[in-house]
C-alpha cells in the first residue's frame, strides 16, 4: 500500500530560475498588494537552514498563574518533517526540555496528552512494524519524562493493537482516559482530577466511537450518554476540561452539556493560535499536530464564579490581521531574492524593516495584547511553535539519534520483493536509462535538488526510514518499481539484462514508468508514445500533500524544475 503522506524530508524541488522581470522600485504598500499576483517563491529546504539559530529561552505570558501543558496528535513523529522552512517546527526532545523548562515558569503545572500519539496511520503494513515499535519506545521515554499525566486514546494509537498500546502507555508512565472505551479487558478511567495550585481541574476524557468501530478488542459506547455520566460522577471541581479524541463538529455539540469549560482537540487538531468560542461558556483549544506546537492553558480567578473570559480576545483580530500583513511582505522578500540572488538592495531593505516593524507590533500583542479582569474568572491559551532554538533535551536526542542510526538494521531483517507487473503493463526503469536519449532534459536534472533526494535523508539517517524514503526514489511501491532493499537491482528489458537504479526522484516520477518508451519511443508518425509527456498536478501531489508541502502551487513548482532542454509548456 503506497501511504498519502510518505515523508520526513520531502522530495525537494529545483532551484528557482531567476525572474526575468526587471526590478523596480513600488512603495511597500505595492509589494505588500501584489502578493496576490506574485508567483509563489521555492519552499526553503533544510539543506538551506545550516547557520546555527539562537537559543530560546521559553517565556512566559501574562501574570503567574498554573498552567496545563499539553500535546495533541503527536503521529509518532519524533523530530520535524525538515521537507520546508513551514514544517521545521517540533522534535520530541525539544518537547521534551521545553515542558521541563517552562514548568520553572509557573507555580504549579501539569502536562496532559490529547491522543493518537504513537503512529502516523491507524493501520501498519507489517513491514513497517518493526521500526515503528522501535519509534514508539522514543516517544514513550519522552512522556515518561515529561510527566504526562494520561492520553485518550486515538484510532492511531492502536494501530498495533490493544495490548501494545497499554504497553506503550504503562512504559511512558501515563494512563488511558476514557469514559466510553472498553479495552479489551481493561476499562480506562472516565475522569481525572488535577489540583492545580489553588484550583482543582476536572478531565472528562472521550472517544467518537465511529474512529474505532473497527478496531479490535475495542467496544465504544454512545459518547453522549458515557459524557453526561462521567460529568455527574465528578467530584466538585472549579474547571471541566473535556479532551477529545474526534470531529470538531461532534466536539462542539458536546460542549453544549452544562459545566463543560474547555474542549481540547485531540483528533487531527487545526493549526490555531487562539482559543475558539463554541458558545457562551465553553473554549476550543487546538495545538495542531506533529508536535510542531505544545499547547499551553493558564487560569486565573480561583476564588471567582462564574463563566471564563478569554483574556486574549479583545486582541485577536488585530493580531491576526499583523500575521496576514507579514506573510504578505514576507513573500515579495523571497519573490527578490530569487529574482537577485539574494542581494541587498534598497527594495529589499524597505520590505525587510517594514516586516521587522510588523513583528515588532506582533511581538507587542503577543506578550500584551490581553487583559485579566479584576473580578471573575479567565484563562490565557497559547499554542507555542516549537522552533528551532529551544534547546533539547539530552536524553531524549541520544534515544532519538539511537533509532535514527538503527534504522538500517531495523529495515534489513525486512524482507520484501517488488511488486510484479501485468503482462502487457510498463514498469520503471530508472533515471539513468531516461538519459541514454534525453541528454540535455538529464543535464538540466542533475541540477535541481530532485537529483539529490536521498543525499538529503542520508545526512540525517533517514535513507532507511520507510516513512520517508518513498518521496524520496522512484516508482515506490509502485508495480515494477522500488520497495524497501530494491532501489537498486538487476533488471530485464528487451532481452538484455541492466542494473535499475531508482534512487532519488527521477524521470518517471513525473513521467511514469519508461520501459515501453524506451524500447518504442516514436509511434509511426514520429511522435513520442508510452509515456506521460506533460505531467499533470496529480503527479505531484502524491508527496507535495498539506502537511509536508504547505505552500505547493503546481504552476509554480513545474517551472523550478524545467528549463533548457527540460521544457514544460502545460498539461494537456
Amino acid at each position: 500500500m503506497r501511504l498519502p503522506a510518505r515523508c520526513a524530508i520531502c522530495t525537494l524541488l529545483a532551484t528557482a530560475a531567476l525572474l526575468s522581470a526587471c526590478e523596480r522600485d513600488p512603495a511597500p504598500d505595492d509589494a505588500t498588494n501584489a502578493q496576490a499576483q506574485a508567483e509563489v517563491p521555492e519552499e526553503e529546504t533544510i539543506t538551506e537552514k545550516e547557520d546555527p539559530v539562537e537559543l530560546i529561552e521559553p517565556s512566559d505570558l501574562g501574570p503567574k498563574a498554573p498552567a496545563i501543558y499539553f500535546t495533541t496528535g503527536l503521529k509518532g513523529y519524533t523530530e520535524p518533517c525538515g521537507c520546508t522552512a513551514d514544517v521545521l517546527l517540533g522534535g520530541i526532545d525539544r518537547i521534551t526540555a521545553f515542558v521541563d523548562d517552562s514548568r520553572k515558569l509557573h507555580p504549579e503545572a501539569l502536562m496532559i496528552d490529547g491522543g493518537d500519539w504513537l503512529f502516523e496511520y491507524d493501520t501498519i503494513e507489517p513491514h513497517m512494524e518493526p521500526q515503528e515499535r522501535a519509534k514508539a519506545d522514543v516517544l514513550a521515554a519522552a512522556h515518561k519524562s515529561m510527566g504526562t499525566l494520561f492520553s485518550v486514546p486515538g484510532p492511531r494509537d492502536l494501530a498495533l493493537g490493544v495490548d501494545f498500546y497499554l504497553e506503550k502507555m504503562s512504559q511512558a508512565g501515563m494512563v488511558p482516559l476514557s469514559a466510553n472505551l472498553q479495552l479489551h479487558q481493561t476499562t480506562p478511567k472516565a475522569t481525572h482530577v488535577a489540583e492545580l495550585g489553588d484550583w482543582t481541574v476536572g478531565f472528562v476524557g472521550l472517544t467518537q466511537p465511529a474512529l474505532v468501530e473497527k478496531v479490535y478488542q475495542v467496544e465504544a459506547r454512545d459518547e453522549e450518554a458515557a459524557l453526561r455520566e462521567a460529568l455527574g460522577q465528578l467530584p466538585e471541581v472549579d474547571a471541566t476540561v473535556l479532551v477529545y479524541q474526534g470531529s470538531p463538529g461532534r466536539a462542539e455539540a458536546l460542549a453544549e452539556q452544562a459545566g463543560i469549560d474547555f474542549v481540547i482537540q485531540g483528533h487531527n487538531p487545526e493549526k490555531r493560535v487562539d482559543a475558539v468560542a463554541l458558545d457562551e461558556d465553553s473554549f476550543l483549544l487546538e495545538a495542531y499536530d506533529q508536535g510542531r506546537y505544545v499547547g499551553r492553558l493558564k487560569l486565573y480567578g480561583p476564588e471567582a464564579e462564574g463563566d471564563f473570559v478569554d483574556a486574549r480576545a479583545a486582541s485577536a483580530e488585530a493580531r491576526e490581521a499583523l500575521r496576514t500583513q507579514i506573510g504578505h511582505v514576507e513573500g515579495n522578500i523571497s519573490l527578490l531574492d530569487v529574482r537577485t540572488g539574494g542581494e541587498e538592495t534598497p527594495l529589499r531593505q524597505r520590505l525587510q524593516e517594514r516586516v521587522d516593524k510588523l513583528k515588532e507590533e506582533l511581538a507587542t500583542l503577543e506578550r500584551e495584547g490581553f487583559e485579566i479582569p479584576e473580578q471573575g474568572r479567565a484563562f490565557l491559551f497559547e499554542a507555542v511553535a516549537m522552533e528551532p532554538g529551544y534547546r533539547l533535551d539530552d536524553a531524549i536526542e541520544k534515544a532519538r539519534e539511537d533509532f535514527n542510526a538503527d534504522l538500517a538494521r531495523l529495515n534489513a531483517e525486512v524482507e520484501r520483493e517488488v511488486i510484479p507487473v501485468e503482462e502487457g503493463e510498463p514498469f520503471y526503469i530508472g533515471t539513468a536509462q531516461c538519459a541514454t536519449c534525453h541528454v540535455q532534459a538529464h543535464e538540466f536534472w542533475k541540477g535541481t535538488d530532485h537529483a539529490s533526494a536521498v543525499a538529503t535523508l542520508e545526512e540525517r539517517n533517514k535513507a532507511f526510514d520507510q516513512s520517508c524514503i518513498g518521496c524520496h526514489v522512484v516508482g515506490w511501491e509502485e508495480p515494477g518499481g522500488s520497495v524497501l532493499g530494491k532501489i537498486t537491482y538487476e533488471a530485464e528489458l528487451g532481452g538484455t539484462t541492466f542494473t535499475k537504479d531508482l534512487n532519488n526522484v527521477g524521470c518517471e516520477s513525473c513521467h511514469g514508468p519508461g520501459s515501453q518508451h524506451r524500447l518504442q519511443p516514436l509511434d509511426a508518425s514520429g511522435t513520442p508514445q508510452h509515456i506521460l509527456r506533460k505531467p499533470t498536478e496529480q503527479a505531484c501531489a502524491t508527496c507535495h500533500v498539506e502537511e509536508h508541502s504547505p505552500r505547493f502551487d503546481f504552476d509554480v513548482y513545474v517551472r523550478q524544475i524545467t528549463g533548457e532542454g527540460h521544457s514544460y509548456s502545460g498539461a494537456p
